[in-house]
């Protein structure tokens, strides 16, 4: 299963406390099930400066971390955030084939996606 939100999109978040902040996508996510596999149910995203938690980070004598109180980005389910296309505007992925090559495009304008590599 080829995901429609990739790492380096920019996303803009639908649902929760930071409903209509726009971030980059950090990190992607995929949780597996018992049997191995990947379960389609369980993808969450990291969008940068969205979704702050507050972890309580104590002191380990044999590793020198950060200690005290650490404030992270916690991951956000891929339901809840939409990508944002050309027009800056929340939008649907779809995929096509050009030629021999599968293309996502914008489902709002009809107009390819740039990869987040190339953009």
């Amino acid at each position: 299963m080829s995901l429609k939100i990739r790492q380096g999109d920019l996303v803009e978040v639908i649902a929760g406390n930071d409903k209509g902040h726009q971030g980059e996508v950090q990190s992607v996510i995929r949780k597996k099930d018992k049997k191995g596999r990947f379960d389609p149910n369980r993808v969450y995203v990291v969008v940068a400066g969205a979704n702050f938690v507050t972890k309580h980070q104590r002191r380990s004598p044999t590793v020198r971390t950060q200690t005290g109180r650490i404030e992270l980005e916690a991951p956000i389910h891929i339901s809840n955030v939409a990508l944002v296309g050309t027009n800056t505007e929340p939008t649907r992925a779809g995929f096509r084939y050009e030629g021999d090559d599968k293309v996502r495009f914008d489902r709002r304008t009809n107009e390819p996606l740039p990869t987040p590599s190339e953009s």
